[in-house]
């Protein structure tokens, strides 16, 4: 499968990326030591090539900044996965964004993803998250 982006209103996940455009391993570093982020990336990509797990970079809707880590392990032969998402960095932090719009923090785009990719799973892959 090829890694895809989920749309989940405020927020949105997705695929990481290690390239000249966007790195998401200064944030992978957070959650985890610099050495594992370093090769995270490229084993993200292999796991979704093998459909052995699906990762994403967690945003905000008008950044491309990573928030979070989302992770799917599916289990294609009882038609259920996990899903977990790791915050990057102070859960409390407020985000910039449209005077307009209420303000969000880490700690909601972790907990708003959640739900977006369960449901995902649920209608997308057929898989019951537990």
């Amino acid at each position: 499968m090829d890694p895809i982006e989920i749309n989940g209103g405020r927020f949105y996940a997705r695929p990481l990326h290690d390239d000249n455009r966007i790195d998401d391993r200064p944030a992978l570093s957070l959650i985890m030591d610099d050495d594992a982020a370093v090769d995270y990336v490229a084993r993200a990509r292999q796991q979704w090539a093998q459909e052995s797990a699906l990762t994403w970079a967690v945003c905000e809707q008008t950044s491309v900044e990573m928030l979070a880590l989302a992770r799917l392990v599916p289990n294609w032969e009882e038609k259920t996965c996990t899903v977990s998402v790791t915050p990057c960095g102070d859960t409390s932090r407020v985000l910039p964004n449209d005077p307009v719009l209420a303000p969000k923090t880490v700690g909601d785009a972790a907990s708003e993803i959640m739900g977006t990719i369960r449901r995902w799973a649920e209608g997308f892959l057929g898989l019951q998250p537990a």
